[in-house]
């Protein structure tokens, strides 16, 4: 009797799988991506890091390649604090693994106009609870850190995540994930 995985396997190479299979839905294989989010390089002071108009990114184009299946990843590594030794994002004065993580899930959960998210919570003010309008971006971030952990972010995104993983889908023309 042949093996039920190395058959799934199989039709999921000549199928593909990328949740909307109507032979396999989502897939339930765990993916396991070679991204390495240190080697992002320059994210654009303007946009969102998937917007093709001010970055192009390799790492990010991966990351959207994998669909609903780079948000876990991402949330694994929200509390990852390896430093990243070159200038990622301008005007910040360090920046890790982690930072990276959290805003690319924030991009990837923005719609197109720049202003809404897709999900409840997911803003960076209203995930990291910013009580002061003069702060910065990565400001609020380490006040946040600070206080609270990196843990508290992570947890907060797997609840969003267990919450709302079953309707999530990347929408090709607003370039981010949306509810069904």
């Amino acid at each position: 009797m042949r093996s039920p995985f190395l058959l799934c396997t199989f039709i999921a190479f000549v199928l593909g799988c990328n949740g909307n299979n109507p032979v396999l839905g989502s897939c339930s294989a765990p993916q396991n991506p070679k991204i390495d989010l240190a080697q992002i390089g320059h994210i654009s002071p303007k946009g969102r890091v998937q917007d093709k108009d001010y970055n192009q990114i390799k790492v990010v184009d991966q990351l959207i390649d994998m669909q609903t299946a780079s948000i876990p990843y991402l949330i694994g590594k929200l509390d990852d604090e390896t430093k990243i030794n070159r200038r990622v994002m301008d005007f910040w004065s360090k920046v890790s693994v982690a930072d990276i993580a959290l805003v690319i899930l924030t991009d990837f959960f923005t719609d197109s106009t720049w202003k809404r998210t897709t999900i409840p919570g997911v803003d960076w003010d209203e995930m990291l609870n910013r009580r002061n309008a003069s702060l910065t971006g990565e400001e609020v971030l380490r006040e946040f850190v600070t206080k609270l952990g990196r843990g508290a972010i992570k947890a907060k995104w797997e609840r969003i995540w267990r919450e709302n993983k079953d309707r999530l889908y990347w929408n090709q023309n607003e370039m981010c994930f949306k509810l069904r």
